[in-house]
């Protein structure tokens, strides 16, 4: 495809990466003059009509996704045969890349871009979207250690065109959860699986599973546990071991519900260890180091003359140590021989002949030979014995559950679990779905969200969360819930709830992709003429910056006119911005007594300092706007009479 121009836009420049379902191109948009990633379907699925309307849809989807981690859907389009999607073109390599250039990778850094991951999956999950095909190589690392995840579109556009009667697994079989390995649909939780997948490679230098087939690897999945990490890596502490082993529980209930939740986790740990600094008890330094002492030094002066005569203390205490070490070895023949001589067991009546397998570990009879315990989710139970009565085995009905996903009277949960090895005639206990659990919907409205919404878990309602600037309620206030109060709502169905957002204009702004312009906290968005207005913007460098800039900040009236004005670079110069730190940038603008009543604006930008002419492009508006593509929308302010 070397030379060629997509939709007579986008100029091929070279292939970056490939994979079984799309090869991804970097070209040049030459209507933006920009470079991108362009992500072409194989023809395979190119043709499928079905497919593409699918992979459009999702692609639109992931394209609302707004977040610094996570890779920027730009456009979607067709040309002749070929699909493609225009997408955000980074600089740096695949997370797999790194690992295998540098695995185990250090604590501080495999954390790191783990809670990047984290907070991009989590904006995924709040959005409600699932990933499904977590894995190294979706996770992008910029060459200043930004994390960018990619591919929200494909592997879900996959799994929605496959029939439902085909038993077809869709992820990348090392790193997808022990439900997709058996065929249920994904949720927040396989994408945590995966990330905990992640974190294990990173921290141990390989997989927890790997196996020479697919079928082979989906059932250590279902059905074995990994090595422990600390076994692997020494160095990785017990805390984020046991972080992992969460992740990676084979019942999604155990496991952290969402990328959010877990990235919490690691934080809290990192926050934990960095506070730990009082007082820490000497350890004993290895035979030959060089100690210091403890207490302080002795002058000379003071220290004891070294007597030359005998040391007849020492003689002593030598003395009583050796026939105290003489005196053990008695003991110790004793006990040797103690526990050498055979125990006689009393001999027991066996009501019941039994076989005992080679190695004599347990009693469990033998019904002949073993056998696999075949999938029965997602069946009848006539069709369910059927299949097991096939196999030779037997099937008990067990306590009903509710699932919104499985038909009411098929299974929705076997013990044992798929592809055990079992004897023939043993009993499989099947769970037969009930449906959706349908409920009342819960009035929140005024409540907490974090207080109140974790006791809606049992209803299995999709929570979704829409954030709402309101400086007049405390932070995630409910202020609105969609379905309203008394609705019945059955399990599985979105439950949206606004909440306020505080004092926080949440942005997402990229500009000229050097800066994220992350969020503005505004107490109040309503000014009487004569009082201050103040802002407090946060900003964020996405690699070193070489240029000082100003930073302008425009109280805009409704004519368009600017009525007040600030011009002033940060407390801190953009060129000492560590990379990817906040930088909290306080602004006071005077409102004008003779200002009118109405709705203004408040825009900022940037500038090199010096040249006020010369605004910084915006790359990504993110969740707000910009005028002449360099001065962003911060929110509208009230001015009362």
């Amino acid at each position: 495809m070397a030379e060629y121009v997509l939709n007579n836009r986008y100029r091929v420049l070279a292939q970056i990466a490939g994979g079984g379902m799309a090869v991804v191109y970097k070209a040049h948009d030459t209507v933006l003059n920009r470079v991108v990633a362009v992500k072409v379907l194989r023809d395979t699925f190119a043709q499928d009509v079905d497919f593409r309307a699918r992979f459009q849809r999702e692609a639109q989807a992931a394209a609302n996704l707004t977040h610094p981690n996570i890779v920027t859907v730009y456009d979607y389009g067709q040309d002749g045969p070929q699909s493609y999607i225009v997408m955000e073109y980074v600089e740096g390599r695949d997370l797999k890349a790194v690992i295998r250039g540098e695995g185990p990778l250090p604590l501080d850094r495999a954390t790191d871009l783990m809670v990047q991951a984290c907070a991009a999956l989590g904006a995924a999950h709040r959005a409600g979207l699932v990933h499904c095909d977590v894995k190294p190589q979706n996770i992008l690392v910029t060459n200043d250690g930004r994390v960018k995840v990619t591919d929200f579109g494909i592997a879900r556009a996959m799994s929605a065109s496959v029939p439902q009667n085909v038993e077809t697994v869709w992820g990348t079989p090392h790193y997808f959860s022990p439900e997709q390995a058996a065929g249920e649909p994904p949720t927040p939780a396989s994408d945590v699986y995966s990330l905990g997948v992640v974190l294990y490679e990173m921290l141990a230098g390989r997989v927890p599973f790997d196996a020479p087939d697919h079928t082979a690897l989906a059932l250590q999945h279902m059905q074995d546990q990994p090595p422990p990490l600390t076994a692997l890596n020494p160095a990785v502490p017990i805390q984020i071991e046991q972080i992992v082993n969460k992740a990676l529980a084979k019942d999604p209930a155990n496991r952290y519900r969402t990328a959010d939740q877990l990235g919490r986790a690691l934080l809290d740990y990192r926050r934990a260890t960095s506070q730990a600094t009082s007082y820490q008890r000497a350890v004993p330094a290895p035979t030959g180091s060089t100690t210091v002492a403890a207490t302080p030094a002795r002058s000379p002066a003071a220290a004891p003359a070294v007597s030359s005569g005998t040391d007849w203390l020492g003689w002593m205490l030598g003395t009583l140590a050796f026939v105290a070490v003489v005196g053990l070895i008695p003991l110790f023949v004793l006990v040797w021989r103690a526990y050498s001589q055979p125990i006689s067991a009393p001999t027991m009546p066996l009501s019941n002949p039994t076989v005992t397998p080679v190695g004599g570990a347990t009693n469990t009879p033998v019904f002949g030979s073993e056998v696999l315990v075949p999938n029965l989710i997602g069946r009848t139970q006539p069709e369910a014995e059927q299949l097991a009565t096939k196999n030779g085995l037997i099937v008990s009905v067990g306590a009903g559950r509710f699932d919104p996903k499985v038909p009411a009277g098929s299974v929705v949960a076997q013990n044992p679990i798929v592809g055990k090895k079992v004897a023939k005639g043993s009993t499989i206990e099947i769970a037969l779905s009930q449906g959706p659990k349908v409920s009342a919907a819960t009035n929140l409205i005024n409540t907490i969200y974090e207080a109140d919404v974790p006791a809606l878990d049992p209803y299995g309602w999709d929570i979704r969360l829409v954030e709402e600037y309101n400086s007049q309620e405390p932070y995630h206030k409910v202020l609105a819930q969609d379905p309203a109060p008394g609705f019945q709502l059955a399990a599985g169905q979105p439950f949206t709830l606004t909440v306020s957002g505080g004092t926080t204009v949440t942005l997402g702004v990229n500009i000229d992709n050097q800066i994220w312009l992350d969020a503005a906290n505004l107490p109040r968005d309503q000014v009487k003429r004569g009082e201050q207005l103040d802002v407090t913007l946060l900003w964020r460098g996405q690699r070193r910056i070489n240029t000082p800039y100003t930073v302008f900040v425009h109280f805009v009236g409704p004519n368009g006119r600017i009525v007040t004005q600030i011009d002033s670079e940060p407390p801190q110069p953009t060129t000492s911005w560590p990379v990817s730190m906040t930088i909290s940038d306080p602004y006071a603008l005077e409102i004008p007594l003779d200002a009118a009543p109405g709705v203004y604006q408040l825009r900022v930008g940037l500038y090199p300092t010096g040249q006020p002419n010369d605004r910084l492009p915006i790359s990504d508006a993110g969740k707000t706007s910009a005028d002449n593509n360099s001065r962003i929308l911060i929110k509208e302010i009230t001015v009362q009479p």
